[in-house]
């Protein structure tokens, strides 16, 4: 099974304290009192934390008592790579997946109608002309289901009134209506199957994974040539237990928010 380490160290309380002073400075407390309030540390506690992360270049002055984020922090913002860093937290869990299942395994989001591949692996990586870093549509595709399943009724409408949706195979489904009833058949059974409609003879079975709050943020698949019934019931225990994990390890993530870091 997996396993998620639960962190034992002793907090750095000095380190703990300037931290909740960034977040609190994030969320919009710009002023020594705010922050104080917000933090409910002592005014002289902000005070020196202040004129330390000022001198450091994580905090500048904007004008009288106004504080905001500083060039060193927007830097680390701007280096930081959301899409490298969810994939860096997810890829020990999908290739361990990959390798219980005997089958190529992937983690896909949501980004603007587009599937976005973060992690692929597995023994049978080129059987499938996906890669790392690509989109692809999502009507068509196992993990685009689960995804597009997960969305709000309204933004599904919207989504389902852009078409016209292209045919891939023969087994595509292309037809409004009957996109609608996969998506609503996938939330209803919590996975979503995908045979041949994206790659004639692929076979593709795709759960979801939750963020924080719970949120549906990603999917996790399995994939293999030929018809996937006889082996379902086996993948969908280790897909669940794979995207348990993985809900555990984003537990804390708000994809959005990294995917929007990573643009």
């Amino acid at each position: 099974m997996w396993e998620v380490v639960q962190m034992t160290t002793p907090v750095v309380r000095s380190l703990d304290k300037a931290l909740s002073l960034l977040s609190a400075l994030g969320a919009g407390a710009h002023s020594l009192p705010e922050l104080a309030r917000v933090t409910g540390y002592p005014l002289a506690t902000v005070h020196r934390l202040v004129a330390t992360l000022e001198q450091r270049g994580f905090v500048v002055r904007a004008g009288r008592g106004v504080l905001l984020a500083g060039p060193a922090l927007l830097g680390l913002a701007r280096r930081f790579d959301g899409h490298a860093h969810v994939a860096s937290l997810a890829r020990p869990v999908v290739a361990a997946l990959a390798r219980r299942a005997g089958a190529l395994a992937q983690l896909g989001v949501l980004e603007g109608d587009m599937v976005t591949y973060l992690v692929k692996e597995g023994r049978a990586r080129d059987a499938l002309f996906s890669r790392e870093g690509m989109q692809l549509e999502a009507y068509c595709s196992a993990l685009g289901k689960v995804l597009l399943a997960a969305q709000p009724q309204a933004e599904r409408a919207r989504y389902l009134a852009g078409g016209p949706f292209v045919a891939l195979t023969d087994r595509t489904i292309v037809d409004p209506a009957l996109l609608a009833a996969e998506f609503e058949r996938a939330a209803a059974r919590g996975f979503a199957t995908d045979e041949g409609e994206i790659d004639s003879g692929l076979a593709c079975l795709a759960v979801p994974v939750r963020g924080a709050g719970g949120r549906v943020v990603a999917a996790l698949s399995l994939s293999s040539r030929g018809r996937i019934r006889r082996t379902q019931e086996a993948r969908m225990l280790l897909l669940g237990d794979a995207a348990e994990a993985l809900s555990a390890r984003f537990a804390t993530l708000d994809l959005h928010e990294t995917a929007q870091l990573a643009q």
